[in-house]
């Protein structure tokens, strides 16, 4: 199964692990091609968090796990972006469900 290194949106990503999704719509960029939407099995992603605070106020995590708990919310939300796993750039990482909540 293709793997992919999360650009932008692990805060989304866990949220939507919290809340037993099974995937995110994410947009994929690959070198040479353009952007496109795609769906995302959650145990397909990387980040380059080993952590996330549940009281950092830019993100708000309390609010955006509640409103990643509805289909509605889930609407209002935007996509996280991704790339291949392994490409040039990328920094360290790990599978989305070993990423930490921290208090």
């Amino acid at each position: 199964m293709e793997q992919f290194y999360i650009e932008d949106g692990v805060h989304r990503a866990v949220a939507a692990r919290e809340n037993g999704l099974p995937m995110l719509p994410a947009i994929l960029h690959e070198p040479g091609a353009a952007s496109r939407l795609i769906w995302v099995k959650l145990d397909q992603l990387h980040s380059p968090r080993v952590s996330i605070s549940r009281s950092d106020p830019r993100h708000n995590y309390p609010a955006l796990e509640q409103v990643m708990g509805t289909a509605a919310g889930r609407a209002e939300i935007r996509p996280i972006e991704i790339q291949p796993f392994g490409a040039v750039g990328q920094t360290g990482s790990v599978p989305l469900d070993q990423v930490v909540i921290l208090g």
